[in-house]
């Protein structure tokens, strides 16, 4: 293996270790990949979703790049998961609400990690049946100028960050935001990066309502960090995935697999409500 190769994947497993917030499966695994789904929604709304990618985990060539071709295989996720076999580089998940302002969790990404990273659009495979996101033109890959306003707080939970890219955005619409408080019950989905591989869309339901966020039964990992979850009915973004439980626990063999709880059960996947960066 070459030593580049080496030098990322050390990176991306620092990197991936230092961003992520648990999360976990509840019941049968939802997620699926975007060219999978049938609902036309759900690919419209993941063009205005965006993976962050590490500066080094890009490689420019004319008016193209590919990304670092590293797996969850890689990351020692058991070859027999759902995935294992794909390109997993992405350390977490933003969404666009305005031309050029996007959001994601304060965890992901601080002042200081803004010139390290590159938020990268179509981060996404032609088919499930594909390992590899393949060439991504490079007018869709944007950098970070400057944090606008960031939060992570122990008192109500609160993390998010608002970013200011390099340039607007114009091929693609800002996600539309809700105005409301989702009751218990409200279907959902979500379309993130999970565990880094390319977007996937999950499905749940709102669990619980607390004082900032909600609580959801939806399948996200570390990576889903800044995803938008939206109301399956109104296609709203009802807020921001910020964190959960466990993901994977070790087996006797030394790699991982996915922790996987009732439809119903354990603690549930925390949301940011939206209403805190409207305006930003």
């Amino acid at each position: 293996m070459k030593t580049q190769t080496i030098f990322f994947l050390l990176v991306l497993l620092c990197s991936f270790n230092l961003h992520a917030r648990q999360k976990v499966i509840y019941g049968s695994d939802s997620r699926i990949d975007v060219s999978d789904s049938k609902n036309g929604i759900h690919r419209l709304k993941a063009k205005s979703v965006a993976a962050l990618v590490p500066n080094n985990a890009i490689f420019k060539s004319g008016e193209f790049s590919h990304l670092a071709s590293a797996t969850l295989y890689d990351k020692n996720i058991c070859s027999n998961q759902r995935f294992s076999h794909q390109q997993a580089v992405s350390t977490c998940t933003g969404f666009l609400i305005g031309k050029n302002r996007l959001v994601t969790a304060g965890h992901c990404i601080n002042e200081g990690e803004c010139k390290t990273h590159k938020w990268v659009f179509d981060y996404q495979l032609d088919s499930g049946k594909d390992s590899f996101v393949g060439q991504i033109e490079n007018k869709h890959i944007y950098g970070c100028k400057r944090v606008v306003e960031w939060k992570q707080t122990i008192f109500f939970k609160q993390d998010w960050a608002v970013i200011e890219l390099d340039r607007p955005v114009l091929d693609r619409a800002p996600l539309n935001l809700s105005n409301k408080i989702p009751r218990p019950g409200t279907s959902l989905f979500t379309i993130g990066t999970p565990s880094g591989l390319p977007l996937k869309i999950a499905t749940g339901n709102v669990k619980k309502i607390n004082v900032a966020y909600l609580t959801a039964n939806l399948d996200t990992f570390g990576g889903n960090s800044g995803s938008p979850v939206f109301n399956a009915q109104t296609g709203l973004v009802e807020g921001i995935l910020v964190r959960g439980q466990k993901d994977y626990r070790k087996t006797a063999s030394g790699c991982s697999v996915v922790n996987q709880y009732p439809e119903n059960g354990g603690r549930g996947e925390d949301v940011t409500f939206i209403d805190v960066v409207k305006n930003k």
